[in-house]
């Protein structure tokens, strides 16, 4: 392991460069070492015709240098990522075909890197089938400039297999929070530990480089072997920086022990949940679980499941799981994304998919953008939003039981008052359309799996049945064919058993998860 200064950090990055990354927002960016190849591009413009290459999204609210930068300087010839919440010059560049752009399943990205060496050929995995991601759709690639495949379809005894070959990394630009004398890196001051194991994996067994960025160089025998998180021999060079600024933990804060699992929280951090709809679609959604459930929770409204979980005091029997490797505890949303405290595990990010893929969860909560008439769900492009499917895939096609949420029409104003719901201005934009756009869930190949599938809405629960997708309930207070039927692309099945959603939840004050939990067990 070396030290390097700042002015010497751009001479380890070339033209051309595969340079992979293990962050999510600010966390575990390291913001230094990209910002000196900003800061000496702009000065010789060099490096360029860079792939950039992250399971996550690196978008920083400009707090850090992010992928915008890069892309705005025409530094970036192709990206390869799974999920782009907040970066609006690199999706325009997608859009106009300045660069090539691949969305491939979270999982598959964080998990590559020790599966793409000399001795393992790369992914092979059932991940992706029937989806956007398949090559008999589009193969992950998202412009009309991408033409290169990297992602074959397989059938290996009779079984359909797609075979991800990600390009080698030259370069892993990683983060730790201390480095000691050998190069051995801690992660003890990170919001997650994230996969940087595995890029530094990658990067050495195909020659390239690692970098770490670091707060301090720490005295070995001071510190617990234990918590090496990558040994040093894997490690090339060191940045310790100068500007806390570029080591920041989460995007709310410099740094919280909370937040690192080092100190834990007496009081609940956040507020309840405001009572509007959203939380009508939460609480619908959380009549789902049952006591001991595992529970993977994706973005969006999903995301505040624990403000649910412990408003109705329940956060006892079940736990949530995100997959960047949080486990239980209070997981922070809205303003506090990113914010986790109390964590039950925290487990590297590529080890979360391990746990997911083997059947580690029991039950899913995850938003769509939009559903068609056969139960096909596209969470990647909404409007003019390109988000890519993050993790979605990967989680959609290893959990057996999945409630899918959202509103059933985009820009509704609607009325809670005397347990009933009401219409106030219709939406503007249907999400249960005829088609979907996109392809990232496959509601046919979810039959073949037997998955439990329901789509939940304010307004309505449908089931995905053998003949389709089927309304089984409706709020209290709508008229079916003008407030639901009317806003969707096509008129569902309706069951014969239709009931009616439970008005009780139509109200301030629920407090019947608790025993709606407890009597699941018991069916």
């Amino acid at each position: 392991m070396k030290k390097c200064t700042w002015a010497s950090i751009p001479s380890l990055i070339n033209t051309g460069d595969v340079i992979g990354l293990a962050a999510l927002t600010v966390s575990n960016l390291p913001a230094a070492l990209l910002s000196s190849l900003i800061e000496h591009y702009d000065q010789h413009q060099e490096p360029k015709q860079l792939t950039m290459m992250m399971a996550n999204d690196i978008s920083s609210r400009g707090l850090a240098i992010e992928l915008d930068d890069f892309v705005e300087r025409h530094m970036v010839d192709r990206v390869i990522m799974s999920i782009m919440t907040a970066s609006p010059r690199t999706a325009q560049a997608i859009q106009n075909n300045e660069l090539e752009a691949y969305f491939l399943p979270q999982g598959v990205i964080a998990t590559h890197y020790r599966q793409t060496n000399a001795i393992t050929p790369g992914v092979i995995t059932k991940i992706g089938l029937n989806t956007n991601i398949d090559p008999r759709y589009k193969g992950g690639r998202i412009n009309d400039k991408t033409t290169a495949s990297l992602v074959s379809f397989l059938n290996i005894d009779g079984e359909d297999f797609l075979h991800y070959q990600l390009p080698p990394l030259d370069v892993a630009l990683l983060r730790g929070t201390y480095a000691d004398e050998q190069g051995n890196i801690y992660m003890d001051e990170e919001a997650h530990l994230g996969e940087s194991y595995s890029l530094a994996l990658n990067a050495k067994s195909h020659g390239g480089t690692v970098i770490v960025q670091v707060k301090a160089i720490v005295d070995k025998s001071q510190q617990n072997p234990n918590h090496v998180y990558i040994p040093g021999a894997l490690v090339d060079y060191v940045y310790v920086v100068e500007d806390a600024s570029y080591h920041r933990q989460v995007v709310q804060t410099m740094y919280q022990p909370t937040l690192s699992g080092q100190a834990r929280m007496d009081k609940i951090p956040e507020s309840p949940l405001p009572f509007n709809t959203r939380k009508l679609i939460l609480r619908r959604a959380a009549q789902f679980l049952t006591v001991g459930d595992t529970i993977s929770i994706g973005y969006g409204i999903n995301n505040e499941l624990t403000n649910l979980l412990h408003e109705e005091h329940v956060n006892h029997l079940v736990q949530p799981i995100m997959d960047i490797g949080i486990f239980g505890g209070f997981i922070g949303s809205r303003e506090h994304f990113g914010m986790n405290y109390n964590s039950d595990v925290r487990m590297r990010h590529e080890l979360t998919w391990d746990f997911i893929y083997n059947g580690g969860i029991s039950i899913a909560l995850m938003s769509f953008a939009e559903v068609d008439q056969h139960g096909n769900v596209n969470v990647s492009y909404f409007g003019n939003r390109m988000n890519g499917c993050g993790g979605f895939i990967d989680i959609s096609q290893s959990v057996q039981k999945l409630i899918l949420t959202g509103s059933l029409i985009a820009g509704a104003k609607l009325d809670i008052e005397n347990q009933q719901l009401s219409v106030v201005e219709e939406g503007h934009t249907q999400k249960f359309v005829y088609t979907v756009s996109n392809i990232d869930f496959n509601a046919s190949y979810a039959k073949s799996l037997h998955q439990e599938v329901y789509f939940v809405t304010e307004r309505a629960v449908f089931e995905l049945q053998d003949d389709g997708l089927t309304l089984i309930e409706v709020a209290p207070g709508l008229d079916i064919e003008q407030d639901i039927i009317a806003q969707m692309g096509f008129t569902p099945k309706i069951s014969p058993q239709l009931k009616q959603m439970d008005p009780a939840m139509y109200q301030v004050d629920w407090g019947q998860l608790l025993h709606t939990i407890q009597s699941n067990r018991t069916v």
